[in-house]
């Protein structure tokens, strides 16, 4: 793999993860129509693997005080006395538990859908269907004054629980996770900030987990340094820039935009692997 293709698909991978529109999708869709990425599924984890290093980085630097208020909250809470009590009222310690939460599912149906997805759902066809779909489920989403307005306080572990599966679902191709995850809990009253800040800091702990079971993966495609430089840095830029572009779009409620891009894409696509 050249250096201008690892730039590109850390392009594709910074822009797709974060806006709903299914980075993995785009991946499968960027190898179909330019050439980029590979012909067997080894490669095609290893790129994503490696790109997520960047997009990962990316939701560090934007979310770090939520990092980090979750991570004191929770060594505090542990703690005995009253300073533990005081933490465990705060809104990191509910908020880290909440994400605990919603990985549980997430990892249930990452590893129970891992084969199935990549042996019959890594094409463009189903690619594109599951991008129409997508497309369907942000449409559906509340926007303007209907937006909801639940804070932190009041999310329950039914809501962490239902977007944890929205996550896990978003294993097959083509279904955005970042889509499903913040559309779920708009869906659930959330409002808009605080869906995407659990939707992201969801996605921590994801993306660390896949990358751990994943090295081998990357070791084996045989990356030179210089693609895998090049593509951490290309999704981190971008995705750093979709990351703060999204939270404008939420708080102005037009999450919905992204849905006649994704049926725009899923048609094209279709047409052309029918016609083919």
């Amino acid at each position: 793999m050249s250096v201008l293709q690892a730039i590109v698909l850390g392009i594709v991978q910074g822009l797709t993860e974060f806006l709903p529109v299914s980075s993995s999708g785009h991946l499968v869709l960027a190898n179909y129509w330019f050439g980029f990425g590979g012909a067997d599924e080894s490669l095609e984890l290893a790129v994503d693997i490696a790109t997520n290093t960047g997009t990962f980085l990316a939701v560090l630097v934007v979310l770090r005080r939520d990092v980090a208020a979750a991570v004191v909250a929770v060594l505090q809470g542990l703690r005995r006395g009253e300073r533990g009590r005081e933490a465990r009222r705060a809104e990191g310690w509910r908020v880290a538990w909440l994400v605990v939460l919603a990985s549980i599912p997430t990892a249930v149906l990452i590893f129970g859908l891992k084969a199935f997805a990549f042996e019959r759902l890594n094409a463009p066809v189903p690619v594109s269907i599951a991008l129409a779909l997508t497309g369907l489920l942000l449409w559906l989403v509340p926007r303007g004054t209907r937006a909801p307005k639940r804070s932190a306080g009041d999310v329950t572990w039914r809501d962490a629980a239902l977007t944890g599966v929205a996550q896990g679902l978003a294993g097959i191709p083509g279904i955005s996770r970042s889509g499903s995850t913040i559309a779920v809990l708009l869906a659930r009253g959330v409002r808009g900030d605080l869906a995407a800040r659990l939707s992201f800091l969801m996605y921590l702990v994801a993306s660390l987990g896949v990358a751990l079971l994943g090295v081998g993966e990357v070791r084996d495609a045989g990356f030179g340094a210089g693609p895998l430089v090049a593509m951490t840095l290309a999704s981190f830029a971008t995705g750093y820039v979709a990351l703060l572009w999204l939270f404008r779009l939420l708080r102005a409620g037009r999450f919905r935009w992204f849905a006649p891009y994704l049926w725009i894409v899923a048609a094209a696509t279709l047409v052309r692997a029918l016609a083919g």
